[in-house]
């Protein structure tokens, strides 16, 4: 299937490893032109260009601080001038602690940079973003939640308030948006079977949730990638507004 995306401009937040790796290098395999951020790793983020290269497709690496605008207009408006009109945005980044905080015992400030990380990045680079769609008339973006965001977790209120806003957030640009033939949707991933939940989770535990699975297995970058791929090209002609679970059924 074509999926329309030769030549077509995608910008990815955080596409160094794992679900952003993942969808970089398929949303490349279709041919479009592919810029993805990064924080600080400059490493990983070479040898994800080095793998599109060598494959033959167009791929850039660019260094940004989602919570600060003038650091995202600079980088999207040297997008913008050297590619051409960015047509697809997926906002994958994540940032913030990992160990678990019950509410009673959180940080304010730590409480509240998570949503700087996580919600309001994703609100300053889509609203730096959407010119370029409305000006062609065309655009679709993709936010990537948790299903933990719907299923709840102790100590992680920080992160699915922030997630949780990705929600209400991706529904009022559907809402706003649509009749300019752009459309918004969230990709809401289970466990996946990251580098980071490979090296954190010991291997007994991960087989424990597999087992539990309906599909006996935990999912991969590549099968959150693929919706991820689907939603942002003009095959998608009618899902919008909407959350999808990337669970196995879970």
């Amino acid at each position: 299937m074509d999926l329309g995306l030769s030549g077509k401009v995608v910008l990815i937040t955080g596409g160094s490893k794992g679900i952003g790796k993942a969808t970089v290098l398929r949303y490349a395999e279709e041919g479009a032109r592919v810029v993805f951020t990064f924080a600080n790793d400059s490493s990983a983020s070479s040898s994800v260009v080095k793998e599109i290269e060598e494959r033959g497709g167009i791929v850039e690496a660019v260094q940004m601080d989602l919570t600060q605008s003038s650091s995202i207009q600079e980088a999207v408006s040297s997008v913008g001038r050297k590619y051409g009109p960015i047509s697809v945005l997926v906002n994958n980044a994540v940032a913030g602690a990992r160990h678990p905080v019950r509410i009673a015992e959180s940080d304010p400030e730590e409480w509240l940079q998570m949503i700087d990380h996580n919600l309001k990045s994703a609100y300053l680079i889509t609203k730096t973003v959407l010119p370029f769609m409305k000006g062609g008339q065309w655009g679709r973006i993709v936010h990537v939640s948790s299903e933990i965001a719907e299923d709840g977790m102790a100590g992680a209120s920080s992160y699915m308030t922030a997630k949780a806003g990705l929600h209400g957030f991706s529904r009022a640009l559907a809402v706003e948006l649509s009749s300019e033939g752009i459309y918004s949707n969230v990709v809401l991933p289970g466990l996946t079977l990251t580098e980071r939940n490979l090296r954190d989770f010991p291997a007994e535990m991960l087989q424990k949730f597999s087992s539990s699975m309906p599909t006996r297995r935990l999912g991969t970058p590549e099968d959150v990638a693929s919706l991820i791929t689907f939603l942002g090209t003009a095959a998608n002609s009618f899902v919008n507004g909407e959350m999808i679970r990337v669970t196995g059924g879970k």
